[in-house]
């Protein structure tokens, strides 16, 4: 009987761990300068970044109970993060941190030394580092990619890993009356009647809700880009419009819902994005054949605006937030055979100018692009849809920075999912092979693009663009903060600047007295704040810094202080 006592205690003991209410990670009023689903450079956020006034030190509390799982340092990425798994099947991430509490970071701290390294990250198992709802794991911070003080809070399904959204879910409370934002609105033509489709911009308005009484004239089938974004009462952060729908007459042409976006399918907003117009938040209609976030999308035309007769249609286009405010634009639109007819002028003309170079290449198959001293790989399904890869030889080598012939390779307007393979050839002197690189060029101007030497040329894994093949033979520069010949700041901290002028910094070291010291690398400016208990005090030392760049070039500054 007992037992069966103390079973049915474990039993609902667990029932409630699983049901428990998260709590709010920061004692201060909620409010988020990210929100789930925010349009990023090439992924969606899936987290909820939550505002602390612009600086560091609030401290920061488990939302439930559990262990923790994994403590992370890293210099970009979440910088210092906490991991905590919880027994409901979550698991809750805790990002760009200041600090640990004691408990954690002497663990860490341990790991670095042992590995004498900056980014370290440790894995725990059930029972070791368990931590209650509310307890202290932290405080709030500038660290990894960051560019203001704030915390990320992300919590996924361990069974999936798809991040969920805290906010949808009502977890977290906000006072937001305020609609999206209509920021611009783009229409394009679009021609399927050749080998490739052609889409041509055919209008676009930087105030859309002027468009609302008037008619507009489009071809046989058009698309809509659709800029917005989303505020809420007390931030002036740009979040993110959660709903995107678009009706002719009373029929759905194009409805994207962000829902919960799993990690694989993050990287396909670039499948989504309207890339030719610039800005991070044009949204199009168009559905792209390898656009895998088709679950989150309705668009049985593909998304396109098909007009079969000439009469008036209404459509309508409407945002929506997390919290059920919206806005909605809505206009007139007629069929116009001229715009038709041009449109189709516009796809003829391409595909039939033979003076051009440039070869159509298909999404669903691998792609080989070979010239003299060049070649080009993609892997099956890089692109979201099919197109022209149009190439050109720009310029020959001119044996003082440029090493290889210039090559103008595909569209850069039309976006990759996985970069290529570019091996180019290269006549440069052997005692150069171990500096050598791939280069993007623009306007005379060039850029590190990665990529080291191999056989007779360099390779390296590069998007759409025009490349090159150059050297970096300059090593990094190191120099310190100083007053008055002293490089010891109040509190025994000392700052390091490190700067390449190419390549970049691949890594560094700090030695004292031969011995490697902990330090932090952000944007070229090392922190290193002097232990006593490594360091002794009333004497004199020695601090050698190391700086080598991504081409090999190294340098090393040794100081002498006092502490």
């Amino acid at each position: 009987m007992r037992r069966i006592l103390s079973l049915l205690l474990l039993f609902f003991s667990f029932a409630l761990c699983a049901q428990e209410i998260p709590c709010s990670p920061l004692k201060v009023p909620q409010s988020f300068a990210g929100s789930y689903g925010e349009l990023r450079r090439d992924h969606f956020h899936t987290g909820l970044d939550w505002r602390v006034g612009g600086v560091v030190g609030d401290t920061i509390y488990a939302i439930k109970s559990g262990y923790v799982s994994r403590l992370s340092v890293s210099t970009g990425g979440y910088g210092n993060a906490v991991y905590i798994t919880h027994p409901d099947g979550t698991l809750s991430l805790y990002g760009h941190m200041h600090d640990f509490v004691p408990e954690f970071a002497v663990l860490v701290e341990e790991e670095q030394y042992a590995s004498e390294r900056f980014e370290v990250s440790l894995e725990f198992e059930s029972g070791q580092l368990p931590v209650e709802r509310g307890e202290a794991i932290g405080r709030v911070g500038n660290t990894g990619y960051s560019v203001a003080p704030h915390l990320h809070l992300e919590v996924r399904d361990l069974a999936t890993q798809t991040p969920l959204n805290y906010l949808a879910r009502g977890y977290y409370k906000v006072v937001d009356d305020i609609p999206p934002v209509f920021q611009r609105l783009f229409f394009f033509g679009y021609c399927d009647t050749l080998t490739l489709p052609v889409r041509y911009p055919l209008r676009s308005s930087n105030y859309p809700a002027s468009l609302s009484g008037t008619t507009v004239r489009l071809p046989h089938k058009s698309y809509l880009g659709i800029d917005a974004i989303d505020r809420q009462n007390g931030t002036t952060g740009k979040l993110a419009v959660v709903e995107y729908l678009v009706l002719l007459e009373r029929d759905t042409v194009f409805r994207f819902e962000v829902g919960e976006i799993h990690p694989r399918q993050g990287r396909y907003l670039s499948a989504l994005r309207e890339q030719s117009v610039g800005g991070d938040d044009v949204i199009k209609t168009l559905l792209d054949p390898n656009n895998l976030l088709s679950e989150h999308i309705y668009a049985p035309e593909r998304g396109l605006i098909v007009l079969n007769d000439y009469d008036e249609h209404d459509l309508k286009v409407r945002i929506s937030d997390e919290h059920g405010n919206s806005s909605t634009i809505s206009f007139k639109v007629r069929r116009d055979d001229y715009l038709e007819s041009s449109l189709s002028a516009v796809a003829t003309a391409l595909a039939s100018q033979e003076d051009l170079k440039r070869i159509p290449i298909l999404w669903y198959m691998p792609h080989l692009f070979t010239d003299e001293g060049v070649s080009y790989t993609l892997p099956a399904a890089s692109l979201y849809d099919s197109g022209w890869f149009p190439y050109a030889k720009v310029a020959e080598a001119d044996s003082s920075s440029i090493f290889s012939a210039v090559w103008k390779l595909g569209d850069p307007s039309l976006p990759l999912h996985l970069n290529g393979e570019l091996f180019l050839e290269s006549a440069m002197p052997e005692s150069l092979h171990s500096k050598a690189c791939l280069a993007h060029y623009r306007d005379g101007v060039l850029s590190y693009a990665g990529g080291k030497w191999d056989g007779n040329g360099v390779r390296g894994r590069v998007g759409f663009g025009t490349w090159c093949v150059t050297t970096d033979t300059t090593p990094p520069t190191i120099s310190f903060w100083e007053r008055k010949g002293n490089i010891l700041r109040a509190g025994g901290e000392i700052l390091i600047y490190l700067e390449d002028d190419f390549s970049g910094i691949k890594d560094y070291r700090v030695e004292i007295d031969g011995k490697w010291h902990l330090s932090m690398l952000k944007r070229g400016r090392v922190t290193l704040r002097l232990d006593p208990l490594r360091i002794s005090r009333g004497s004199k030392h020695t601090i050698v810094v190391k700086a080598e760049d991504n081409c090999g070039n190294s340098t090393v500054v040794s100081r002498e202080f006092f502490f």
